[in-house]
């Protein structure tokens, strides 16, 4: 792997962020081959690659910590004629996780992480095709765009019942930003950017790089230590390693004061391999 000259790697450092096609030419001045920005889409759809948003104005969302579906608030609608009563949960359900909003509308600005679990992974797939001369995408998420945060917070982008031509405005409840006159955007604004930051990039390098051939790779046992080390530290610190995907926003958010900033999406593959780690030396 080709090293950056010195002021470039400097000028990069200075930068929290990039946009696709900057990106892709620091990672073809890096690995010496020719990048381009569907590349990186496709590295960002595949997983290999924390993909971002720039909201260049504000935008709005609703809001909340993401917890397990098994913790998930939930409440009973009440079972009327011959249909039975029916249990529904309390927030925007992604996979096996839910987002648990607050009852409020919070305007976004700056930088924002893509989950890829809703409508955003639709806007980068369209994005990819485009580029690669394929088929058009006509898929929906019903989930619509999701963002997070390296605190844990995950959003919903919404939009305003006033910005729908079909609403009727008798509708609307009062005050105008009632949280009930927002519904589900179906893809990222128009006026947002797709930006990779330098962390993640620092990340894929990393990972593309391989291990250094002149130390010793861990071996099982001293691989399970760690883990377990780390466990514990987390129990002390009254982290919920059960939950990796809050945990790890947590504990990214910690590396960056260390100025050594880890990715999320890093930290939890880590923590998620705790459980078979602590199993192995229980035995």
């Amino acid at each position: 792997m080709k090293k950056l000259p010195n002021l470039k790697q400097k000028l990069l450092n200075l930068k929290q962020w990039l946009t696709v096609a900057d990106a892709a030419r620091h990672l073809g001045i890096l690995f010496g081959e020719d990048v381009s920005e569907a590349d990186v889409l496709r590295l960002a759809l595949d997983g290999h690659l924390t993909l971002s948003v720039y909201f260049v104005n504000h935008t709005s969302a609703r809001c909340g910590p993401l917890v397990s579906r098994a913790d998930a608030k939930r409440h009973t609608v009440p079972a009327f004629d011959d249909h039975e009563a029916i249990e529904i949960i309390e927030g925007v359900e992604v996979g096996d996780q839910v987002i648990e909003c607050l009852p409020l509308i919070f305007q976004l600005q700056d930088v924002w992480d893509l989950t890829m679990w809703g409508a955003e992974r639709i806007d980068v797939e369209h994005r990819y095709q485009f580029l690669t001369g394929g088929p058009p995408v006509d898929l929906y998420s019903p989930a619509g765009p999701i963002v997070c945060r390296k605190d844990g917070t995950h959003c919903q982008l919404q939009l305003h019942f006033s910005q729908n031509e079909f609403a009727d405005p008798k509708n609307l409840k009062e005050p105008l930003n009632h949280p009930a006159n927002y519904y589900p955007a179906a893809g990222l604004p128009l006026d947002s950017v797709l930006v990779v930051k330098t962390s993640a990039l620092h990340d894929l390098e990393t990972q593309l790089a391989g291990p250094d051939q002149t130390e010793k790779p861990l071996e099982q046992r001293e691989r399970d230590s760690l883990l377990v080390i780390i466990a514990a530290l987390a129990e002390l610190a009254e982290i919920d390693v059960k939950k990796p995907a809050a945990a790890g926003a947590t504990i990214e958010s910690q590396t960056a004061l260390l100025g050594a900033e880890v990715s999320s999406r890093a930290i939890q593959n880590h923590l998620k391999r705790i459980p078979e780690a602590l199993e192995r030396r229980s035995r």
